[in-house]
């Protein structure tokens, strides 16, 4: 598996991010994982907010953790788990993490480069402008993460 580390702050858009992501790869399913029961439920894009999902692109599988996982309460192996248990074969994931965890036991940044092929790991900053999604930077930020996720699923 490849995967996609997106580090930032707290209101500093890694939801945002991974939702308008997950628009442009225009998935042909969309679940929520609900990793305290293991299962997946039906979801729609606009869902994609604080919380684990896997969608669908082009037959592949892609795991999309727009929730930092501290925020979420559980650490990158046990999401990962979870989809293992549930049969997932995940081909690419898009993970959010804190700048800095703080939670005993935390350490999503070398969990996630144990388990899989980090290609990119991007700090974000919240963009400070009315209408942050027509700005350069958010254009560019949502591109480059698009067209590498394209290229390796």
């Amino acid at each position: 598996m490849k995967s996609i580390l997106i580090i930032g702050a707290s209101n500093a858009g890694k939801s945002t991010t991974a939702q308008e992501v997950c628009k442009q790869l225009k998935p042909t399913k969309v679940f929520r994982l609900v990793i305290s029961e293991k299962k997946l439920i039906d979801a729609e894009i606009e869902n994609i907010f604080n919380n684990t999902f896997v969608i669908e692109v082009n037959g592949k599988l892609i795991l999309i953790v727009a929730g930092a996982t501290t925020e979420q309460g559980f650490k990158i192996k046990v999401i990962i788990d979870v989809c293992i248990d549930l049969k997932l074969d995940i081909s690419f994931a898009l993970v959010s993490m804190r700048s800095f965890e703080r939670k005993k036991g935390f350490d999503t940044k070398n969990q996630l480069s144990s388990i899989s092929e980090v290609l990119l790991e991007e700090r974000i900053y919240k963009i400070n402008e009315d209408d942050f999604r027509n700005s350069k930077e958010w254009k560019n930020r949502i591109k480059k993460i698009v067209s590498l996720i394209k290229e390796n699923i």
